[in-house]
Formats: structure tokens, C-alpha cells, sequence
């Protein structure tokens, strides 16, 4: 059996990975990947319905994708959450819809309702700390299960308020009883992100560490798991490959008058049928007779 989110966070033998998924086929593939989970993000998710990263889509939206995942994939799904919506009565339905959903983590982060995502550079202030604190109580106090995670994230970094900031907002979530803390940065070097590890892990804080390598994506899981973190989000590469993938195949047919321009750049369906298990559509067919 696969482990959940806190089994990950926990595992004191290696940093784990998860990998940006936001429908089942992908998922599929991340899991056959060699992958320990799967992040559905809200970067990405809005992006496959062509919107931008900004509290557009809600609960009910997130129930559909983590549900379908969740029916035909066996890794362990974290939840992008956003800000955990405008309040902690909002954070509470969240949390145990996604959990209803088959999610077995929740990840929200300190920036102000409505969010914006942390690219968009947006937002110049960090959620009050009463407020994010409020909804990660909630969220540990209202979880159906304990074995749920529960993983605060704070801007502080990508706001430019600094380590000594970021590391007052990891105190006072770990604190309300978060099962992780993500540290989140825009920096294309690492180096912000180990000295805050370092400082983090000295000042005495247990809670698992989490973080994002998008920007500063030359940083080997190695050199995260000897900084100290135990969970990497290897965030929107999937639908950034695709996009880029979808973009050449397209203009080749277009280019070249033919299906066939572009024969070199897709799989065989063959391909296709494993990914989506035609066989076991057979095997059950054969068995119940339709």
C-alpha cells in the first residue's frame, strides 16, 4: 500500500516527491514515473480550464478532479488550497470535502482573500496572523481523520518581508498544530531557502518542512534532503510540457497539410489503451457479459 501525506512528511530516510497532476491521466503517468504523490495545484488546474490563478474555481470544482484521481490512482494526493478560502468556516468545508474526495493532505497559504497567485505579484501583504492561524486550528480541529494533513504555507519570503518574518509565521503555525510548513521563494538561486532551513531547523521547529523548487529548479532533491526538507512539490511542469508539447504538433499538421506531419511527436495508441487500462475493460467484460 502507498503511503499518505503525513507518512511522507514523516519519513525521516529521504525527501519525497510530488509531482503538479490535475486529472487522472496525468496521474497516471506520474505514478508509473516512480513519483510518491500527487499535488493538485491550483495554478495548474485553472490553467486546464484556460483561467487564471485567482479563486475562480471553487470546493465543488476541486471535489470533481480529487475524486477522479483519487477512483484510479493509488498515490496520495495533496491539495493546493489556496488561502483556505475567505475564512476558517471555509477552511473547515475544504477540509473535509477533500478529504470525502480521497485527498489525504491540504496545503494553504498566508496571502489575503481573495488570493492571487504568487507569480502574478499581485498582493504586497501576508494574511493577518490571527486570521491564518484561526484556519489552520480549524482545519487540524474539524479534519475527519487525523491522518489528514495539514500544511500551512507562508509568503513572507515572496513578499519580500524576510527569514525573520518567515520564521515568526513558522512558529506560530507549528504551533496551532500544522503537520508540515511550506517555505515558499521566487528566488532563482537557492541559497534563501537553505538559510532559511538552517535557522528553521536550529531555532528547534519539528514540523516537516515543505517547499516548491519552481524558480530555482536546478536545486537536486539531494541537496533539499540535506537541507533538511522532507517534502518537494515539483509544481505545473505538466502542464507546461503539455502546452508546449500540443503547441509544435498543431503547427506541424497545420504546416504540413497532414495528420501525418506530426506522426514523430505522438504515441501509438497502443500507448494510450495501456494508460487508460483497456485490458481491464475486457477482463470485465468477458466476466459480467456486457
Amino acid at each position: 500500500m502507498n503511503k499518505i501525506i503525513k507518512e511522507l512528511l514523516n519519513d525521516t530516510s529521504k525527501a519525497s516527491t510530488v509531482v503538479g497532476a490535475s486529472n487522472a491521466l496525468i496521474a497516471e503517468m506520474v505514478e508509473r514515473a516512480g513519483f510518491d504523490g500527487i499535488w493538485v495545484s491550483s495554478f495548474e488546474l485553472h490553467a486546464w480550464n484556460l483561467l487564471p490563478d485567482a479563486n475562480i474555481l471553487n470546493t465543488a470544482d476541486y471535489f470533481d478532479t480529487i475524486s477522479k484521481i483519487s477512483d484510479r490512482i493509488n498515490l496520495p494526493i495533496l491539495v493546493d488550497s489556496d488561502e483556505g478560502g475567505p475564512s476558517a468556516i471555509n477552511t473547515i468545508r475544504m477540509t473535509r470535502e477533500y478529504e470525502k474526495a480521497g485527498a489525504s493532505a491540504m496545503c494553504f497559504e498566508d496571502n489575503p482573500s481573495p488570493k492571487r497567485c504568487s507569480f502574478y505579484g499581485m498582493k504586497a501583504e501576508l494574511e493577518k496572523p490571527e486570521i491564518m492561524c484561526g484556519k489552520i486550528r480549524a482545519a487540524v480541529e474539524k479534519r475527519l481523520d487525523t491522518d489528514f494533513s495539514v500544511i500551512a504555507r507562508t509568503e513572507a519570503l515572496i513578499q519580500k518581508h524576510g527569514i525573520d518574518v518567515a520564521i515568526e509565521r513558522a512558529h506560530m503555525y507549528t504551533e496551532e498544530g500544522c503537520d508540515g510548513f511550506l517555505i515558499h521563494s521566487k528566488s532563482k538561486e537557492p541559497d534563501e531557502i537553505f538559510e532559511f532551513a538552517e535557522r528553521y531547523h536550529n531555532e528547534g521547529i519539528k514540523t516537516p518542512l515543505v517547499c516548491v523548487p519552481t524558480t530555482y529548479n536546478q536545486v537536486t532533491l539531494n541537496q533539499l534532503e540535506d537541507a533538511g526538507f522532507s517534502l518537494v512539490i515539483y509544481a505545473n511542469y505538466s502542464v507546461r510540457a503539455t502546452v508546449m508539447a500540443l503547441q509544435k504538433v498543431f503547427e506541424d499538421i497545420k504546416n504540413g497539410n497532414s495528420l501525418s506531419a506530426a506522426n514523430e511527436d505522438v504515441v501509438p495508441m497502443d500507448t494510450i489503451f495501456d494508460l487508460i487500462r483497456v485490458d481491464k475493460l475486457k477482463k470485465a467484460q468477458t466476466k459480467y457479459g456486457s
